[in-house]
């Protein structure tokens, strides 16, 4: 077997574990008296890329605001999104900073093994029914409404805890994630790829996520490859699940949910800002990506955000379900 270079969250340094993954292996290293790993990152960070382990991880993200890539699924992400991944299930948050800028403990991360969540569930019959959400993360799931808000809370105080205090705070939270609402986030799985090329390909990926929608070229990506355009074509596919033309659909689609939640800019002044050359492709391509026109989106995204400023929500308004489509 040939060994590719993996990520050693321990020492922040390159190890040699993973073989043909579609993403950053990153190698999870429990402290030897827990059962489960608990940590608290900024972002940028080593461990902040492109990534997939065959742990569970449940995800907090605390601050910032940027782009949310989950297997097949790009979209907007806002303080205090919660997502549960799967086992190898590729995953990545790109908050949108300055060169130099921080956002102090963006990441708050739970993460655990199936061995384990599975002998919990055999100990604990009142775990059961978080099975089903076990299985449907595969494709991530992310939590909404005042349980999502509830439920992040809880993940961060178990910072403050230690021994059975953590354990006992990490059983409640299964049983809240259990009965909380989500959505799913992925559709398809990626094909599988070698170290060597999943790295150029997360350098072109995070130059794509960090560029402005007019920016996103397929030669300037391809060029951080070093690949031809035949081989980087079938490479981009392979480690996005999409062609570069629908990943960056979905990139100027997200950007564009921005736009319609954060301002009151006419729908063309949207769709050209977000890279479309016309507004009858930008209303079919959102349409499409997002189940709704890019008038409705604004409307719902609006009445959510009342119904929480009334209630006095900490939170910003959440995006309606994406529809992911190829």
């Amino acid at each position: 077997m040939t060994a590719n270079p993996s990520i050693d969250t321990k020492r922040g340094i390159a190890t040699a574990d993973a073989r043909e993954l579609p993403a950053i292996y990153e190698l999870i290293r429990p402290e030897p008296n827990e059962s489960f790993r608990w940590h608290r990152h900024d972002f940028p960070s080593p461990l902040a890329c492109w990534n997939r382990h065959p742990e569970y991880e449940l995800h907090l993200i605390a601050a910032g605001a940027g782009q949310a890539m989950v297997g097949d699924h790009v979209g907007p992400y806002r303080p205090r999104q919660l997502v549960l991944i799967g086992p190898n299930l590729p995953h990545a948050w790109v908050s949108h900073v300055q060169p130099g800028e921080t956002v102090p403990g963006r990441d708050v991360v739970l993460q655990f093994t199936a061995e384990w969540i599975g002998g919990l569930i055999g100990l604990c019959p009142e775990l059961s029914p978080i099975r089903a959400l076990l299985a449907t993360s595969a494709n991530g799931v992310e939590f909404t409404g005042e349980a999502a808000l509830r439920l992040g809370h809880a993940l961060e105080a178990m910072g403050e805890l230690s021994g059975m205090a953590r354990l006992a705070a990490c059983i409640d939270l299964f049983a809240g994630l259990a009965a909380a609402p989500f959505r799913t986030l992925a559709i398809n799985q990626q094909e599988q790829m070698s170290g060597p090329q999943l790295r150029r390909m997360d350098a072109a990926i995070r130059s794509l996520l960090a560029a402005t929608p007019e920016a996103l070229d397929a030669d300037r990506a391809r060029k951080l490859t070093g690949l031809s355009p035949a081989a980087f074509s079938r490479q981009f596919r392979a480690a996005t699940g999409d062609t570069f033309t629908a990943f960056v659909q979905k990139l100027r689609v997200s950007h564009a949910c921005q736009l319609l939640v954060s301002n009151n800019l006419a729908i063309t002044d949207v769709a050209v800002r977000s890279g479309f050359a016309n507004l009858s492709n930008f209303n079919r391509i959102f349409l499409r990506l997002r189940g709704m026109t890019p008038r409705d989106y604004r409307s719902r995204a609006r009445r959510i955000a009342d119904v929480r400023a009334t209630n006095a929500l900490p939170c910003a308004p959440e995006h309606p379900p994406a529809v992911s489509a190829h």
